[in-house]
């Protein structure tokens, strides 16, 4: 192997002592043998710092582990960070401590990279398994080799598995750590990743990716999966003139701004919506000539009560009812989809998650 490997798998490991030997054994087992195994503990409560040193031991050639000063837990992002620090590799590999490789994944990933100098960063498929490592129905991620426009895709969702993904050492460097403020840093980070370089899909699964009752970003209630969302439109909306690139296009930042307002409506704080919608025009002031994108935007998140915003803020006269797709789309937000309805309960908890970010 040599002194500086080629690929560094970087694990965030908090109290999933009973899942590392399989996610270990899974990096250990890769055919591709010029890598390094960076884990940093993140003051798991559980054994996982005794199971991870015992493997440390077994394979003190590639693999290193590390704590936070005092053994502290400070949370994913900040986890990540620290093991990308204590990385050599001209590639990095986040993962989860409680995920799973297939075997020729670092194989394949790797030889991309190296035969197309010009991408920045590979991603692909995972297969869902349950806790016991037994198959589920599904996967998670998606081929987006077909999409005409990644960041502004990602305003919407985000198909990429964390787990799957191989990024040069350069990019990192010049995108920057993640987000510790964040709770869906990935997804915040792809978008900075994203504006400035374009990732390619590696057909057919790459990992294993364990769903169980303890996932960051499954089965949380709705109303705290809204404030998440929220943060992560906030802060890249923040970032967008410092990261520049695709993110610093107008229609991007508007469009990140129509998003913040959505998500405010959805949980009935019309007024940091407005807001959120003036701020859009401030963004791409052609939108008050061209309403037809917004039309794309409604369709995506229907909702009677921001769709009325919207033509509020346009004034009169009502100019836009010449643009066919923009009446189209309102016809069918108010008269074929019912209004959602959510408990009092959920918006009070969704509207105090909002005021807390």
């Amino acid at each position: 192997m040599s002194t500086s490997p080629i690929v560094s798998v970087c694990v965030a490991s908090h109290n999933h002592a009973r899942f590392l030997p399989a996610m270990l054994d899974g990096i250990l087992g890769q055919t591709f043998r010029d890598f390094e195994i960076i884990v940093v503990d993140d003051g798991s409560t559980d054994n996982s710092l005794e199971v991870l040193q015992s493997y440390a031991h077994r394979n003190p050639e590639i693999m290193r582990v590390y704590t936070h000063p005092g053994a502290h837990n400070l949370g994913i992002s900040a986890t990540v960070n620290l093991g990308f620090e204590k990385s050599r590799g001209k590639y990095w590999c986040p993962h989860a401590s409680d995920d799973v490789s297939y075997p020729d994944r670092l194989e394949r990933q790797a030889a991309f990279l190296e035969s197309h100098p010009d991408v920045g960063w590979v991603y692909g498929i995972a297969d869902l398994i349950d806790d016991n490592g037994a198959p589920l129905d599904g996967q998670f991620g998606s081929d987006l080799s077909s999409c005409t426009d990644l960041v502004e895709h990602f305003v919407w969702e985000n198909p990429i598995a964390g787990p799957t993904t191989m990024i040069r050492r350069d990019c990192v460097l010049r995108i920057g750590p993640f987000d510790e403020a964040v709770l869906y840093s990935d997804w915040e980070y792809w978008f900075r990743l994203a504006a400035h370089y374009s990732p390619a899909f590696i057909p057919g699964s790459v990992a294993k990716y364990r769903h169980h009752g303890r996932n960051t970003s499954l089965e949380v209630p709705w109303e705290e999966q809204l404030g998440r969302l929220f943060q992560v439109m906030k802060a890249v909306r923040q970032k967008a003139d410092s990261t520049g690139g695709l993110l610093g296009r107008p229609r991007t930042k508007a469009q990140l701004d129509f998003r913040k307002a959505n998500l405010c409506f959805e949980i009935g704080d019309f007024e940091s919506g407005g807001h959120a919608l003036r701020s859009m025009f401030e963004s791409d002031p052609t939108l008050r000539l061209n309403p037809k994108p917004m039309a794309q935007w409604l369709c995506r998140k229907p909702d009677r009560r921001l769709a009325l915003a919207v033509v509020r803020e346009f004034g009169s006269p009502p100019w836009w009812a010449a643009n066919m797709s923009f009446v189209s789309t309102l016809l069918h937000i108010f008269f074929y989809r019912p209004l959602r309805r959510h408990m009092k309960g959920s918006l009070a908890r969704a509207r105090l998650n909002l005021a807390n970010l």
